[in-house]
């Protein structure tokens, strides 16, 4: 699909267009669904520090929930936060109020980043995992190139470990006989990095890692049906592929599925990596 895409140039805002097929996220339903990201990004804020005129873009914004905040911590600068889906970004246009102080809110995809050499941190909070593999490092290249020389960057993501993820899960279930034929030669619509390359990977972008943790996380929902609900709004990389009237199922038997893995009736289990970052000076 067509995505709008925007240059910055000081405090003001120019769209264009590229086109880069995404998964268009609902932004409504995801900030009435997303207790589970609301409590990680109040937990991953601690760790953030900014200057008060500094320029910040947020990866990966979803409901701008994030960007706001980031807008409080960098008053006299310019905050932006970029997502491919036009949901997501109309959801946070219309919904992200923090007084005097606004952020801008545009249509970019991490892999084609529309900006000059103008931020002086970048932060990505559960985004990159959905880059395709191969080009996580183009993800990362394209960060590096509109972070000035020496600018951070903070990831977090899940990231891959011993227990099967519920991306895995769900990939597994795609290419059962009964879904397959919808999702033949469709590849996984995640990744799922190792902790262990990332550095290699980081460098090859332009980056030097300084710090990653691991944490191993769980999120109770409560119930069967919870989970569904929102499993069923996260899972549309799969979902969109299917006839309306098999959606439903195809969730149903995800969760079913993936309860073996959790343990519990409701548990969402994950490996969270965070990786703090800065560019590289060239030249």
């Amino acid at each position: 699909m067509p995505a709008s895409s925007h240059l910055l140039s000081g405090s003001r805002v120019v769209v264009r267009c590229h086109d880069r097929p995404v998964t268009d996220w609902n932004g409504d339903e995801y900030a009435e669904l997303s207790g589970l990201q609301r409590a990680m990004i109040t937990e991953a804020m601690a760790g953030l520090d900014f200057r008060p005129t500094d320029h910040v873009l947020d990866i990966g914004c979803g409901d701008g929930f994030l960007t706001g905040a980031l807008a409080t911590m960098a008053p006299h600068g310019i905050v932006v936060g970029a997502d491919p889906s036009h949901r997501m970004v109309a959801a946070a246009t219309t919904s992200t109020t923090v007084g005097e102080v606004r952020p801008h809110f545009v249509v970019a995809d991490a892999r084609a980043l529309p900006f000059g050499e103008c931020f002086d941190v970048a932060v990505s909070f559960n985004a990159l995992h959905w880059v395709p593999a191969r080009e996580q490092k183009l993800a990362l290249s394209q960060i590096a190139a509109v972070l000035k020389p020496g600018g951070s960057l903070v990831v977090q993501v899940v990231c891959d470990g011993v227990r099967p993820s519920l991306e895995d899960v769900t990939t597994t279930l795609s290419r059962e006989p009964r879904w397959a034929q919808w999702f033949d030669g469709v590849d996984p619509p995640f990744t799922h990095v190792d902790p262990d390359g990332y550095r290699t990977l980081a460098a090859a972008a332009g980056f030097v890692l300084d710090e990653l943790a691991v944490t191993d996380r769980h999120w109770d929902f409560g119930s069967r049906e919870a989970l569904l609900q929102w499993s069923a709004m996260g899972s549309t990389a799969w979902t969109d592929r299917l006839p309306e009237a098999y959606r439903a199922r195809f969730v149903s038997e995800q969760v079913d599925a993936y309860e073996s893995v959790a343990g519990t009736v409701g548990l969402f289990r994950f490996l969270q990596m965070r990786a703090r970052l800065h560019r590289g000076h060239t030249g």
